[in-house]
Parts: structure tokens; sequence; C-alpha cells
């Protein structure tokens, strides 16, 4: 089967990520009925949802594991150009959703295992749930292990335009709550209003958030100018049950996207420090949900040999996050590389170039010949 027919059917099956993500699976598995490639069906975080571990050879510390997400986000026909779930070609580029983020990669990594002659180790695919809402089928790996055992050397097919990444930010999500004592506006003595102590909250944070602004760590120089630093944001507020009412609680969603060599309990304490200044009513901050950040050696096995081999000079850091925050935190080195460009990710038509695709091809191929010892 060409990249395309596969790419092709992997597309038309919807699994957006508040799907089951059995279909895909299911396919995926017939793919390789009755071939070397074993499959391992693995469960996840909730009924419906499940990994998939690919294995071909001995299962083994060495060689190399791909890793992609089986899951996208949502597609609104009516904006695209085209049916979003029909791979369609034009300008050069296929498009369809998933088609860069990361269905693409999921596809050349199916066919890289296939092809693959093994002198040493095993490659590994593991395919993984529920990246687009916080990683959640990597952080089941991280918490509950595999069936075997799989390469340490990681390549996660995230679109980068065929760039190397070896670090990125986390995302930190938490909400703050903040009790008051309800009371009719008329009488506003006898209340307490949470909202407007939650307003010297926000006023405090996004203080803070300038503050961070302007700090550098030693990850910063891998950055675009843009993102070097740590970024605090006030998202969400909700408060108040009608106008003529004291409001009588306060909550505030709050998204931290740490650089990879940050603490994260010192950041945490700071942001208490910046509440616990302004707030005179109780407070509570609670973490919703921490997707880690990756930091891989730049002297990994994985890392160095990539960027030579595309010729790559210097690192790479990005501001999103991804698998590779818990694999790595699991005890495995891990880079991002795949074709296509995030920017293009979860918007309507998106693509991803043809030729990319094709030089991501050559690249995977050769990273398993050299891993699993039949390249030069």
């Amino acid at each position: 089967m060409k990249l395309q027919e596969l790419l092709t059917d992997l597309i038309a099956i919807d699994s957006t990520s508040v799907l089951s993500n059995e279909p895909v699976v299911a396919y995926i598995e017939e793919y390789f009925e009755g071939s070397a490639v074993k499959c391992h069906r693995l469960p996840s975080h909730e009924v419906g949802k499940f990994n998939l571990l690919l294995v071909k050879g001995e299962p083994s510390e060495d060689g190399i594991t791909l890793c992609g997400h089986m899951d996208t986000v949502p597609a609104t026909a009516g904006r695209w150009k085209s049916d979003p779930w029909t791979l369609t070609e034009r300008d050069g580029s296929w498009h369809g959703r998933g088609s860069c983020d990361m269905k693409g990669f999921v596809a050349i990594a199916i066919q890289a295992i296939e092809r693959a002659e093994i002198n040493l180790g095993c490659v590994a695919v593991l395919l993984v749930c529920d990246e687009e809402l916080g990683s959640f089928g990597a952080k089941y790996v991280l918490e509950n292990g595999l069936p075997v055992s799989i390469p340490k050397q990681v390549i996660i097919g995230e679109p980068t335009s065929l760039q190397v990444v070896r670090l990125h930010k986390g995302h930190l999500s938490m909400r703050v709550s903040i009790k008051g004592v309800s009371a009719h506006t008329g009488s506003p003595h006898l209340g307490k209003n949470a909202l407007a102590e939650g307003g010297k909250v926000i006023c405090a944070l996004s203080a803070l958030s300038l503050q961070y602004e302007a700090l550098r760590t030693d990850s910063s120089e891998h950055f675009p100018d843009v993102a070097k630093f740590p970024v605090l944001t006030v998202s969400t507020v909700k408060s108040g049950s009608a106008i003529n009412v004291v409001p009588d609680s306060f909550e505030l969603g709050i998204g931290m996207r740490l650089l990879p060599d940050q603490n994260k309990d010192e950041v945490v304490a700071e942001i208490k420090k910046s509440i616990t200044d302004v707030c005179e009513l109780p407070w509570n901050l609670e973490e919703l949900g921490d997707n880690p950040t990756m930091l891989t050696s730049e002297n990994s096995a994985i890392n160095k040999w990539l960027c030579e081999y595309i010729e790559q000079k210097g690192s790479v850091g990005v501001s999103y996050g991804t698998d590779g925050g818990y694999l790595s935190h699991s005890g495995y080195e891990c880079v991002l590389y795949g074709a296509g460009d995030i920017a293009v990710a979860h918007k309507p038509d998106e693509y991803v170039p043809v030729h990319e695709m094709e030089t991501c091809v050559h690249t995977i191929d050769t990273a398993v010949q050299h891993f699993c010892g039949t390249g030069k």
C-alpha cells in the first residue's frame, strides 16, 4: 500500500479526541495481521480509549521507538474547502484533519516498521491516545508502564517543519477559588465580595506575568525571541449569579507554560505569594493538569545522530507540549521531528507538504537502519 493510500484510510477514520479511538486501533491491528509486527492493544485512562504498541524484533531497550498520537482536534466541515476526513491533494500538499498533526507521521511510522530489517534490538511504534486533551495516553504509560521493553531512543513525529526539537515548555493548568459571603446589594455590608477580591488577584497575577517576561534561564537561548520566557496566562473567570447579589464565589483559570529547566514548585510558590499579598478572603489554588516539560540532552544518541544527519546546527525549543513530556519522565530520550508546520495543525484546511512527507520517510527509514544495525 502506498503512503498516500494509508494516510487516506487513517484520515477517513474520525478519531477526534471526544470519540473512542477503537476504530483506528482496529484498523492498524488488521493492517499488521499475519505479519512479523506484533500488536499490543493497551488500556488507557478511560473506557473506549486505547494505546497501541507495535514491536518488530525481540523486545529490547536497544533500537529505536517511533511515537505518535492517534487522536485529532475537531473539524467543522463548513469551514473547509474540502471534506476534512477525505485526504485531498492540492498545491503540492495533502489536506485533511490530522494530515499534519499527526496521522501523517503515524502512516510513516507504520510503514517504517513494516519495512524494517533488524540486526540489533527492535523497532517499536508507540501510538497513544488523547494527546490533544493533555497527553493522557502518554501519562498512562508513565504511571503503568508497558508490557515489554522498548528502545529508549524515541522520535516523536509532531510537525516541526523537519527540524529536530529536543526541548519544549510544559503547561500547568490551575484554578484559583475564592470564598465570599452572599448578600443583597442593598446591604453590601452583610456580604463579602469574592469577585472584588478576584479582581485584585487578576491584577496581581497579570503583574507577575509581566515579571516573567523579563526572566531568562539557560534554556531560553534555544527558543525564539517571542518565547524565551515562561508564560503565565489568566484565562477563564466564573463568578456572580445576578447583578443585585454580592458574589459569594470566584473561580479563575490560569495556565503556566514553564521553561524546561524551571522548578515547578518554586513557580507555584511565587503564584501563591502573589495571591496571598492581595486577597483578604479564604482562597485555594488547585492543580488541574500538568503536561510536563521535555528537556533531552544535547548529547543523547537520538539527538546527536538526527541533527548530524539533517545537518542541523544548534538546538531548537518550542512552546507547546507533547507526549515527550511524560515519556521523557519515564526514562526515554525523546526528540520531536516531523513533516508539516504546527501553525496550521489545528486550523481549517490543515495540510502537510508532500515533499516534506517524502523527506521524512527517508529520514525515518535511515534512522531505523542506523539504530537497528543495518545502516552504514
